[in-house]
């Protein structure tokens, strides 16, 4: 059994972490990091409470740490975590700089541990059927994608992630997922051109974006905004034989936050007019629609493959050596932002 020490007891770890670290039995949860041990004790009365990271690695000899507290935190805690050799799994985003992620990288090599990002959207069921429309050759040569997290918040919240500070921001927060999806699917671009903006009232951070990877063959349009109160697009992709169009969020999330079983016939399950809709045109150019179901998401595979990565030395389901480049993307977008112009990638 791989004992993990969780750190952090907020929305992250309760949410997105917790659940599946209980449910699946090879983790035990037995240290947390949290100012709150009436908290912790009330989900988890058998383990043990610290308040600092350091002081519980000096004491317990686990297997995993697992990081969910504030992104500027994430790349001290995974170094010190790793210093202790321990396997480690870090909430997005990684790090807030491209060389403390590959620096990471390499103590993690040097160690000989794991270092996973928690990229849990590469197993959103919505991302799983694009990419296999892409595999299978549906849609010919891709062209473009608009790949977009929208949501309805127009008023900011008094919380880190909408204060003011490092690693704060609506950008920080969903374009690593966005960013990550996209290195998946077409691999690094050639430039990045960037519009982030403010535009709440009194925010104190940026809460639209709009990202476009350049490749030499196609675009990819990434984006968020916060006064989306319709029907969201999640993904409009386009190619030489037709296109694809996916509305909704992947159900997980919500799923998740309502608490719902994993046995549940329903868990990760897109609900039937939530589907996506596929229209290629056929042998004699007349164009046909079709509905495309939406596979079902797998974040539970994620923290398989984790546990099998951790007690057979397998490949990660998101390793951080493949995300450096998704750190790197994020720089050179606040770069290209600032300077109103496209940026080579390099």
């Amino acid at each position: 059994m791989i004992s993990t020490l969780l750190v952090g007891f907020g929305f992250s770890a309760t949410t997105f972490h917790l659940p599946f670290l209980n449910y699946l039995p090879q983790f035990s949860v037995d240290v947390v990091i949290s100012s709150k041990p009436d908290t912790v004790k009330a989900l988890l009365p058998h383990a043990e409470v610290y308040s600092s990271l350091e002081e519980a690695l000096k004491i317990h000899d686990v297997d995993l740490v697992v990081i969910t507290t504030p992104n500027h935190l994430h790349a001290p805690q995974a170094e010190l975590a790793l210093a202790h050799n321990c396997h480690v799994l870090v909430e997005k985003p990684f790090t807030l700089s491209s060389s403390d992620a590959e620096a990471l990288v390499a103590l993690a090599k040097t160690k000989e541990k794991q270092l996973c990002v928690y990229h849990n959207r590469r197993f959103d069921g919505d991302f799983l059927t694009i990419k296999q429309l892409i595999n299978d050759g549906k849609l010919g040569d891709i062209k473009r994608l608009e790949s977009r997290f929208d949501r309805f918040r127009p008023m900011p919240r008094d919380r880190w992630r909408e204060n003011a500070g490092p690693g704060s921001g609506i950008f920080w927060d969903l374009g690593p997922h966005l960013i990550d999806q996209a290195l998946q699917l077409f691999g690094e671009p050639e430039k990045v051109s960037a519009n982030i903006l403010a535009l709440r009232e009194n925010g104190q951070s940026d809460d639209t974006f709009d990202i476009t990877l350049h490749y030499s063959d196609k675009v990819v349009k990434l984006g968020s905004s916060a006064f989306q109160a319709g029907a969201t697009l999640r993904y409009d992709l386009q190619g030489t034989k037709g296109s694809f169009r996916k509305f909704y969020l992947d159900p997980q999330e919500d799923q998740l936050r309502a608490g719902l079983s994993f046995d549940d016939e329903n868990w990760a399950k897109t609900k039937e007019e939530q589907h996506g809709v596929l229209v290629v045109a056929n042998h004699s150019g007349a164009l046909e629609e079709e509905t495309i179901e939406t596979f079902k998401g797998e974040y539970l595979t994620f923290f398989n493959r984790l546990a099998h990565a951790i007690e057979d030395g397998n490949f990660s389901p998101a390793d951080a050596s493949t995300v450096i480049p998704v750190i790197k993307i994020i720089e050179l977008a606040m770069n290209a932002n600032e300077q109103n112009k496209a940026l080579p990638f390099n």
